[in-house]
């Protein structure tokens, strides 16, 4: 006859089955999710991913930029809806300083205005990044304006102001061209 044992059973185990590791993770999971809201470190966005585009201080940025210049700087005043999203100051080959403010329009498009001493092959070369080539002229606020290619279906448009080379460039239809050709022709300069 068997004597009978003293050990117990070994206790059982649950399963090891997927259900089982996603039913132990999930608690964690919303935890950390509910902290991670709490502290503002992530949001839900049913309609998808949005872009935060900057706004920039025009005037301040200007002042800034008039100090590292010699030459007259334009500040243009554009409608409602519009808002400037960068200003810098780029120091092409030559040596020569451009200040380049950068502008969405109300339908969104992008727009730049770059203004400079440089010749104006060099400023549409550095602007376009391609070697200029005309496609004719345009008038805008009273002035005519040199046509060139950009990149990507870009225009560019470039005048001269007062002995400054002004350039607009951009993905803009040719109505907004004209709305910052005409601001920038009009616009007061910072010495």
């Amino acid at each position: 006859m068997a004597e009978p044992s003293n050990q117990q059973p070994a206790p059982s185990r649950p399963p090891r089955t997927l259900s089982a590791m996603v039913f132990a993770i999930l608690p964690l999971v919303l935890i950390a999710f509910g902290m991670a809201g709490l502290l503002g470190q992530c949001s839900f966005n049913p309609g998808g991913p949005t872009a935060q585009v900057p706004t920039v201080d025009v005037p301040a940025e200007l002042d800034r930029a008039a100090d590292r210049v010699d030459f007259p700087i334009a500040d243009p005043q554009l409608p409602p809806g519009w808002r400037a999203n960068s200003v810098a100051v780029l120091t092409l080959r030559s040596h020569a300083e451009v200040v380049r403010i950068g502008y969405l329009t109300g339908d969104g498009r992008y727009l730049r205005f770059s203004q400079s001493t440089a010749a104006e092959e060099e400023l549409v070369t550095a602007d376009t990044r391609q070697a200029p080539r005309a496609l004719g002229t345009v008038e805008a606020g009273g002035r005519q304006w040199v046509r060139y290619e950009g990149v990507a279906g870009e225009q560019a448009w470039a005048t001269e102001r007062d002995g400054v080379r002004v350039l607009i460039a951009g993905n803009a239809d040719e109505p907004e061209l004209r709305t910052l050709a005409e601001a920038v022709l009009q616009a007061p300069t910072r010495p």
